[in-house]
């Protein structure tokens, strides 16, 4: 793995920083607390999500940055020959592989386990070997002896050993479970020999009897071939006979039906007869007719206007009232512009008089109660000061000459008395004013009268100000009703115009007592000509009705020519009703033999069919049986297989576990003598998987918490460089948080040196720290600084 790019957006103080890595070593410099670490963060972040980082979600973002701001990591690397861009955010994350414009992984979690996969490492692994921190120096010798044993197998590989094991250990134990199930599971096969002599007894018995049914269907099938066609020839001469009847009785029909329509056209042709008498007289009575109904348009148009005549003498006899309602309600309101000036002038006086009686209200109550709490005040401290005399008296007097003077602290000797007279004639004094205090205390309970005067005198300004608004509202509500009213007055009169104008136009002159009797004549003749016209109709259908009275009388000759033929063809077949009753019980009884017959054979055909289901499944039970002596075999094979796996898995892990601890040692011997200047020359891990230093072949006791830390860092990239060497493919990156804390000055530059000679195994080395003097050591530096105006860290590469 080679990193190459990081951008940071609002991501904890980093509100908008990106870093290009190079190859060699590079030192990312800076004071404490200016965000170095955060860089380290949010690489883990990138790769491995939320686990990664510190705190919580809600601490992520940069708390500068405008709501809902986007929180973005954006991290760019090599690994096995391909490029990867990752891009996470708090809500997505996004693998790009080789510059692909579409994600190969997409969503939190995916993205997590996509990179976890590829690397072959989880968080806690990855960040125990890659990454290295000045806390995380002694992780190794914070954990068990089975704890290390078991981590330095995991990231070194060995534990995928493991797995397998336990996989072979767990396919051999599903195996013996299956050969168990197998073996419980297969038949006798003595039984299955006699089930399969039974099966084909019966089978055998099966086909007997269905040869002999086949036999009684075939003869009953034969005797009912020689009944078919005579029983054939009946059915059609029955079926003509019966078509030739109903024929016969259509024809009856309809020359019955034929001669009641010539009764029904005779007896129209004498009613158009007697229609032709009628209609004459009509015709000529109808000729007033025209006349009549004119007249009847004429007087309905009179009454329609009589109407209207009336509905609007009508309202104008209302818009009258409502006008000479209408002008005294003016005449009342004309007064109210006039009022409301003065009403307005005399509430504003009424608001002048109401501020000036609540300020003096205010100003009076404001020197009771002044007055009030300082007669309180005044009481409260003669109180405290007669206690205070009663006090010093008593002390006075329990003190005797000896005791103390009160205000200089002496003894008091023969002033005593003196000393104590004064105090009580100060005390009496104070009483007395004390009780003239309480009684002006207590006059001041109740108000004052210049107080309640000026309250009355706010009561009646306030009353006065209610009043004058009150009038000021009703003038108001009277000047806004004057533009109603006349403008109402207005269009009322402009209606009155026009209603009158409207009556002078119309004419006058209805005669009711005529209309009624135009009415009455018109509905007489109206009478006449729904008659006459139902006289014409019939007059004029005459020629159709005669034209029909002939077609249907030569219909009812040929009806009966039709009748005498279909007798003739009834008696020349000469179907009988009994030789057919007869031939039809020997036909339905063949028929029911044959079925009879046929549905014996189908029995026993189903019969034979469970026969040969029956001995077809005692076949395939010998199959399965086969076959499963075939599976046993097989899975018995591989179960012996997968155990000398297990045997074989067991004592390889033995043999890479005893080699693991030597060669650790040794690595970090090599490096331990690198940056020790020779002073420490071999390091020893033991069974326990403890870290001994030896001092020229001697186990030290005792070390100082600075060789601890050298002895844990060179563990670390000891462990770092085996990864490198052993992993599925080169992981080149080491990161070093904060490794120098403990180190002297020349300590420290072994360090830097001794990294450098790793870059064939690592081609990145990131050092965070906050050491400037390691800067002439570095291939690289990036310095950090935190900016305290914007809270934001700064990043610039030097």
């Amino acid at each position: 793995m080679r990193l190459n790019r990081l951008r940071l957006q609002n991501f904890r103080q980093h509100a908008a920083t990106e870093i290009e890595f190079g190859l060699g070593l590079t030192g990312i410099l800076g004071p404490n607390g200016a965000g170095k670490s955060t860089i380290l963060e949010a690489i883990g972040w990138a790769i491995y999500g939320s686990a990664a980082a510190r705190g919580t979600n809600e601490t992520i973002p940069f708390n500068r940055a405008p709501p809902r701001s986007r929180v973005e990591v954006e991290l760019s690397f090599e690994l096995a020959g391909h490029q990867y861009r990752v891009v996470r955010t708090m809500y997505n994350a996004e693998v790009y592989l080789d510059d692909s414009p579409a994600p190969i992984a997409t969503s939190l979690v995916g993205v997590t386990e996509y990179l976890t996969r590829r690397l072959a490492m989880r968080r806690e692994e990855f960040f125990n070997t890659y990454f290295t921190g000045q806390k995380e120096l002694q992780f190794l010798s914070q954990l068990g002896p089975t704890q290390r044993g078991r981590f330095l197998s995991e990231v070194l590989g060995y534990e995928r050993l493991r797995i397998a094991q336990e996989r072979a250990r767990a396919r051999r134990n599903e195996l013996r479970h299956q050969i168990e199930g197998l073996r419980s599971a297969l038949p006798d096969p003595k039984l299955l020999e006699l089930e399969r002599e039974a099966v084909e007894s019966r089978w055998r018995g099966a086909q007997s009897a269905l040869e002999s049914a086949h036999g009684e269907h075939r003869a009953a099938a034969e005797a009912l071939a020689l009944l078919r066609p005579r029983w054939e020839r009946l059915q059609i001469a029955r079926d003509r006979d019966r078509e030739l009847a109903h024929r016969l009785e259509v024809a009856r029909r309809e020359a019955e039906l034929a001669g009641r329509e010539i009764a029904r056209l005779e007896a129209e042709l004498e009613a158009v007869g007697r229609a032709e008498v009628e209609l004459g007289p009509l015709r000529e009575e109808l000729v007033a007719l025209p006349r009549v109904v004119r007249e009847s348009k004429r007087l309905h148009e009179l009454a329609r206007i009589g109407a209207r005549r009336r509905a609007l003498e009508e309202g104008e006899e209302q818009l009258a009232k409502l006008i000479a309602r209408g002008r005294r309600r003016l005449e009342r309101l004309e007064e109210a512009p006039e009022y409301l000036e003065r009403y307005r002038r005399e509430l504003a006086a009424a608001r002048d008089s109401l501020e000036a009686a609540e300020s003096e209200v205010r100003s009076r109550l404001a020197r009771w109660v002044e007055t009030k709490r300082e007669a309180e005040t005044r009481l409260q401290l003669y109180r405290e000061r007669a206690q205070r005399l009663r006090e010093e008296i008593k002390a006075l007097v329990e003190g005797g000459e000896e005791g103390p003077c009160p205000t200089c602290g002496r003894p008091l000797g023969k002033n005593l008395e003196e000393v104590r007279a004064r105090l009580e004639d100060e005390w009496e004094a104070i009483v007395q004013d004390g009780k003239w205090l309480k009684q002006r205390r207590a006059q001041l309970e109740s108000k004052p009268e210049d107080l309640l005067s000026a309250e009355e005198a706010l009561t009646e300004a306030e009353t006065e100000v209610e009043e004058a608004n009150d009038r000021l509202v009703r003038c108001e509500r009277a000047v806004r009703e004057l533009t109603l009213v006349r403008r109402d007055l207005g269009r009322r009169e402009r209606e009155l115009e026009r209603r009158r104008a409207e009556l002078a136009h119309l004419p006058a002159g209805h005669d009711p007592e005529r209309q009624r009797a135009v009415e009455a004549r018109l509905e007489e003749l109206r009478a006449l000509e729904r008659r006459a016209n139902r006289l014409e109709a019939m007059v004029t259908r005459k020629g159709e009705s005669e034209a029909a009275l002939g077609e249907t009388r030569a219909r009812v000759e040929r009806l009966e020519e039709l009748i005498g033929e279909l007798e003739a063809m009834r008696s020349e077949i000469g179907f009988a009703d009994s030789e057919y009753e007869q031939l039809r019980t020997d036909y339905e009884g063949a028929v029911e033999r044959a079925r009879r017959a046929e549905l014996r054979e189908t029995e026993l055909r189903a019969v034979l069919q469970g026969a040969e289901e029956a001995r077809g499944k005692v076949i395939e039970a010998e199959a399965r049986y086969r076959e499963r002596e075939e599976s046993l075999r097989s899975l018995e094979k591989e179960f012996r297989y997968h155990d000398e796996l297990d045997a074989a898995l067991a004592q390889l892990r033995a043999e890479l576990n005893a080699r693991l601890r030597p060669e650790l040692s040794q690595i970090a011997s090599s490096f331990l003598t690198e940056i020790t200047d020779s002073r420490y020359t071999s390091l020893e891990v033991d069974e326990e998987y403890d870290i001994l230093v030896l001092d020229e072949g001697e186990e030290k006791p005792v070390i100082s918490g600075g060789e601890e830390d050298i002895a844990n860092l060179v563990i670390r990239l000891a462990v770092s460089q085996m990864i490198a060497d052993r992993a599925g493919h080169p992981l080149s990156v080491l990161i070093l948080d904060e490794v120098f804390g403990s180190l002297d000055l020349e300590r420290r530059d072994n360090v830097i040196e001794l990294l450098n000679r790793l870059s064939d195994r690592f081609e990145q080395v990131i050092l965070i720290t906050h050491i400037e003097s390691i800067r002439e050591g570095l291939d690289q530096v990036i310095q950090v600084e935190y900016d305290e105006r914007s809270g934001t860290s700064i990043v610039t590469p030097l």
